[in-house]
C-alpha cells in the first residue's frame, strides 16, 4: 500500500491513498480470529514506514 499525494509511478491505482495536506489519517488493522502470539503480544505488525 502506498500513502501519498500524487499516485507514485508504477503502483497500482487500488493500492494507493491520497492523502490530504494537513489533514491527518490513522491505520487499523482488523485481525480475523487471532490466535495466541496476538494475545500474549508475541506478535506485532510493523510500524508504517516511509518509502525510499
Amino acid at each position: 500500500m502506498h500513502f501519498a499525494l500524487t499516485r507514485p509511478g508504477g503502483v497500482v491505482e487500488s493500492n494507493w491513498f491520497q492523502t490530504v495536506p494537513g489533514k491527518g489519517w490513522f491505520a487499523i488493522l482488523r485481525l480475523y480470529s487471532p490466535g495466541r502470539p496476538f494475545f500474549d503480544r508475541t506478535c506485532r505488525p510493523t510500524e508504517v514506514e516511509p518509502a525510499d
